[in-house]
Order: C-alpha cells, then sequence, then structure tokens
C-alpha cells in the first residue's frame, strides 16, 4: 500500500503543467529584477502570494552564504499542504544553465529526496526542463517539482511546486493555471 501511495503521488506531481489552463479571476503580477520586468504571472482568487527579495542565506549543514533570487510563493488559502515558488535567478541564462541548478533544489525543497522522473516539455509554451521528485519535509512526506522555463532574452523562470502528504488535490487545477500562465515581459 505504500508503493501505491507513493506512486500516486508522484504521477499527481508530474500530473503539473500538463493539465490546460483554467478560467479563474484572478490578479496578474509582474516579477521584476534590476528594473527589468522578465515575467508575468496570474494568481487565482483565493491563493495567497508572499514576495521574498532577494537576499545570501547560508544553508543548514554550510558555512558559506549562497545567493538567493526575489522568489513568488503561492498558496491557496483553504488548502494547506500546497506551495508554489517561482525565480529567476540572474545567474541562469538558458536550460543547459539551469539543468544542474533545477537538481540541487530537490535538497532545499524535501529532506531525503529521490528524484523520480527528468523530462524536457513544453510549459506556457516555453522550452522547459522538469524534475519530479519526492521526500520529507518538516517530518511529513511530499512530492515536489521542479521546472525550469527558458525566457526569451536569455533568462529562465524556475517554477517550484511541493505538494505534503494529505494536500488538497482540487489545488492541483490551480497550480496548472499558475504556471501556464507564465508570460515573458
Amino acid at each position: 500500500m505504500k508503493v501505491w501511495s507513493s506512486l500516486v503521488a508522484c504521477a499527481a506531481a508530474g500530473a503539473l503543467f500538463v493539465l490546460p489552463h483554467v478560467a479563474h479571476a484572478e490578479t496578474e503580477v509582474t516579477y521584476a529584477d534590476a528594473g527589468r520586468n522578465l515575467f508575468e504571472v496570474t494568481v487565482p482568487d483565493f491563493w495567497t502570494l508572499r514576495v521574498g527579495g532577494e537576499r545570501e542565506i547560508t544553508p543548514p549543514s554550510e558555512d558559506a552564504l549562497r545567493p538567493v533570487a526575489r522568489v513568488f510563493g503561492l498558496s491557496p488559502e483553504s488548502a494547506n499542504g500546497v506551495w508554489v515558488g517561482l525565480m529567476s535567478p540572474p545567474q541562469l541564462r538558458s536550460l543547459k544553465d539551469a539543468r544542474d541548478y533545477a537538481k540541487s533544489l530537490s535538497g532545499q525543497l524535501a529532506k531525503t529526496t529521490e528524484i523520480v522522473r527528468t523530462e524536457e516539455r513544453t510549459v506556457a509554451g516555453y522550452p522547459a526542463f522538469v524534475i519530479d521528485g519526492k521526500g520529507r519535509r518538516n517530518g511529513r512526506s511530499v512530492n515536489f517539482t521542479a521546472a525550469v522555463l527558458e525566457l526569451p532574452r536569455d533568462r529562465v523562470v524556475v517554477g517550484l511546486t511541493v505538494l505534503e502528504k494529505g494536500y488538497d488535490p482540487d489545488a492541483l487545477s490551480d497550480v496548472n493555471a499558475i504556471l501556464q500562465s507564465i508570460q515573458a515581459r
């Protein structure tokens, strides 16, 4: 049964980016870096957007500071266990540059991670590299997806999704709509 629930959860996480865009009344927000508008994304109604600015952090078990790009963190107001993060690290200019970066994020999204699948596909009309994985976060089982979308003019969007065990599957249509709404500016 444990294997079956892991497979179902991985399939649910892997279904992200595949479902069609669902129309909502929503709010469009623009992600900017150094005075340049990079992309716009649509936030569905009843989702919370939290914006974190650029900063440097020292991850646990490391000594060196690591730069972290501005992050748009989104979560549904009514469902715990679902989180979407969007960022555009300035050092990443193409999918080729971003593959190793995306793989390295699994350690920040969960502990004792396992990458279940990697593939190239199209997300929001842009070439993308997608990683699906699973692990533990705050003592709970999670599934995660890291997708890197290659934007025009030498930038990428990193889209992260974390689904905790027991998440509300109804939120997946909103997650897909968010990611499919990304448009370069």
